[in-house]
């Protein structure tokens, strides 16, 4: 194999240096045993590598749209995530790497492992929606009909079952029981349990004395979250006392019969009421101001996204606003972020004599407008030569006030492209069309009254 997989694994130390190696929509997220060992400078030379975050708690190295496929060359020819080399792991090796990241890196990475093989699915339901609600608008589809029912139901199936979801994702990421992690979520979704709220939710009912307010979960997920990591806990401990004999039937029985009522007495109503703090902060900041609240959503968001942490709010925020109330502004607002970059790498295109950063610049221009993707234009373009990155937030910053100042909002979780315009099919589609276009034109021109210095170009990143 030398293929670029390979030249990244030989570059981070080897298998033996990885403990850990995940990815997320454009980049590597690995843990090392020894940053020490690990040629950045190198990687940043790669064909095919856009750029890298090097941070010794944090290292991501973005590759674009095709990580995924890089991603596979090293698991395929090593042994890295696989059970064997988990169980020969030295455990102090691992402690010690856990110590040197900060609480947020690990939260944010183990957030990005949960939730990153749902992203297809919010992303064709999404789309799916979009295209019914715009079909709807143009009369092409009569609202109602058996048609438009069936396609609903297509696209909302993944929020109706999403804590279920989460819980068997977690479940992975913890290393626990996934089918025993959705059978217990999935209890409290059944029509029996939610029958007990009596349309009020909150509703306190008993369980074996124990007071138990009910709720909706099925649409939450950070109840499933903090129920599996507390089955993992459990289920780890029933593993080391029960004789191997008894695990087939003694481990889903215990855990089952004292997951319920955690999760219906104490985990579910706590996650539940954080849930509903994350939700009305969020209204609170939204319905104050909605023009300030795009324009610093917008203008903050490259920001986010440079430093790997979007998917916080990406998870706690704007995931659970989208399958509770079916619709976000926030999505929106960082639509804008896209497009502002994407004017910045434009304003290059037609300023540069370089053929090369011109022919980067299209390819970074055409991953945000055909799949959303902007970190190409961030690494590639923005941190380099840095006033295209201040121009296309200030672009982006100026969309997002002019779609809060029309109240526009987003019906499915995307990334802002052109192809995804239909997961905003609604009253509001003509401004959300509009703010992309300013935040584009406004970091197009920017960046060229701004300028850039082209000798600040980082090797490796478009010359190689």
């Amino acid at each position: 194999m030398n293929s670029l997989g390979k030249k990244i694994l030989d570059l981070m130390g080897g298998e033996n240096n990885i403990i850990k190696l995940t990815y997320c929509a454009t980049r590597l997220r690995p843990t090392f045993k020894s940053y020490d060992l690990v040629k950045v400078d190198e990687i940043k030379k790669l064909d095919g590598v856009v750029g890298v975050v090097d941070d010794k708690n944090r290292f991501q190295i973005i590759i674009g749209t095709n990580v995924e496929s890089i991603y596979n060359q090293i698991i395929d020819n090593s042994n890295i995530n696989s059970e064997k080399k988990v169980d020969i792991l030295i455990e102090d090796d691992l402690k010690l790497e856990e110590s040197k990241q900060g609480i947020l890196d690990r939260f944010i990475s183990f957030v990005v492992s949960v939730f990153r093989p749902l992203l297809p699915l919010f992303a064709g339901s999404g789309l799916i929606r979009g295209f019914t609600i715009l079909a709807i608008e143009l009369g092409i589809l009569e609202r109602g009909s058996t048609t438009d029912i069936i396609l609903t139901s297509a696209a909302t199936s993944v929020f109706s079952i999403l804590s279920i979801l989460v819980a068997m994702s977690t479940a992975k990421q913890l290393k626990c029981s996934m089918p025993i992690a959705a059978a217990i979520m999935a209890a409290v979704s059944m029509p029996g349990f939610l029958n007990l709220m009596n349309g009020n939710p909150g509703t306190v009912v008993s369980l074996f004395g124990l007071p138990v307010p009910v709720f909706e979960y099925s649409g939450q997920v950070i109840p499933p979250i903090l129920l599996v990591f507390v089955q993992s806990k459990i289920e780890n401990k029933l593993k080391k006392v029960l004789p191997s004999s008894l695990h087939l039937v003694a481990i889903p029985t215990i855990l089952i019969i004292t997951m319920i009522p955690l999760l219906t007495v104490v985990i579910g109503p706590v996650g539940n009421y954080i849930s509903i703090g994350i939700a009305k902060f969020v209204e609170v900041i939204t319905s104050w101001n909605n023009i300030i609240t795009g324009a610093i959503v917008g203008g903050i968001w490259n920001i986010l996204i440079m430093f790997g942490v979007h998917w916080a709010p990406n998870t706690t925020v704007i995931i659970p606003q989208i399958s509770t109330t079916g619709s976000s502004p926030l999505i929106a607002y960082g639509a804008t972020a896209n497009f502002g970059m994407a004017g910045a790498a434009f304003a290059i295109f037609l300023k540069s004599k370089d053929k090369k950063l011109k022919n980067f610049s299209v390819s970074s221009i055409m991953s945000v407008f055909l799949s959303g993707i902007v970190e190409p234009a961030i690494y590639g373009l923005g941190v380099p030569f840095k006033t295209p990155l201040i121009a296309g937030c200030l672009g982006a910053a100026m969309g997002g006030a002019f779609m809060g100042a029309f109240n526009v909002v987003g019906y499915a979780f995307v990334f802002g492209g052109l192809t995804t315009i239909p997961a905003f099919a609604g009253p509001t589609l003509w401004a959300y069309c509009i703010g992309l276009a300013i935040a584009f034109f406004g970091g197009m021109i920017l960046t060229l009254l701004l300028g850039w210095k082209e000798e600040n170009k980082v090797k490796g990143e478009i010359d190689e």
